[in-house]
């Protein structure tokens, strides 16, 4: 079983401690999401009902998101919001789960410290001197650290999507909350959500440099539902 506390600890060096993954609930109702055979440049998680998906780098930026084209009629309109925050979540939870085990597996790159590889290096007095630079560097990284977390505002910021879907609950530049406007949402079809989505979270720095803009703009006509709601009809952005 994978450990939640040290899961936490890679998401703080994710710079996503803020999204309080070791809080959600794993068991029958929610298992834990099935890990990858190996590392990989992306990491995709989906909801409950199959309707959403998330697709994360390894740094748990988001790279793109997929809606059904049959999500209405398999997921409720005001359960958009909790469905895609636990989609997010749990490509972040496969991202930092990845990283942490490729990192325990990694051999030691660095060789022992011998009287042979000892000899051959510079004198004494050149390697105090570069030791005292060194100490003094990172004496000088630590005080701007402290100076810089001491302007960090923890103030929650609010983006509105720019088609008014979805808002985001910002903080410290990780995601803590997100909801859906249930009225508009429901009218619109899965590929102008996809494109607000993508927009929104790029506004709130969440989105991958490596993530590609959608190839074209969605239309405002309300979606069509399939016949056959098992069939997932993805229209992802940046699909080749």
């Amino acid at each position: 079983m994978t450990d939640l506390s040290a899961l936490a600890a890679d998401l703080r060096n994710m710079k996503l401690a803020e999204v309080r993954l070791p809080e959600i609930p794993i068991g029958p109702q929610r298992p834990s999401p099935e890990l990858p055979a190996g590392p990989s440049d992306e990491y995709t998680a989906a909801d409950a009902s199959r309707s959403l998906r998330v697709t994360v780098d390894p740094e748990g930026m988001v790279l793109r998101f997929e809606v059904a084209g049959s999500w209405l009629s398999r997921l409720p309109a005001a359960e958009f919001g909790s469905a895609l925050m636990a989609a997010y979540q749990d490509a972040l939870w496969i991202a930092a789960a990845v990283g942490r085990e490729a990192r325990r597996n990694r051999p030691e790159q660095e060789a022992p410290v011998s009287f042979e590889n000892w000899s051959g290096a510079e004198d004494l007095e050149t390697f105090l001197a570069k030791t005292k630079a060194e100490q003094a560097a990172i004496g000088q990284r630590l005080s701007d650290a402290r100076e810089n977390a001491a302007r960090v505002s923890y103030d929650v910021t609010e983006l509105r999507s720019p088609y008014g879907f979805v808002t985001l609950q910002v903080r410290t530049g990780a995601l803590v909350g997100l909801t859906a406007n249930t009225d508009t949402i429901s009218r619109a079809n899965p590929g102008q959500v996809q494109q607000d989505l993508w927009e929104v979270f790029g506004d709130a720095g969440l989105r991958s440099n490596r993530a590609s803009a959608p190839v074209s703009k969605p239309s405002r006509r309300r979606p069509q539902v399939e016949e056959d709601p098992e069939e997932d009809l993805w229209k992802g952005l940046g699909r080749k």
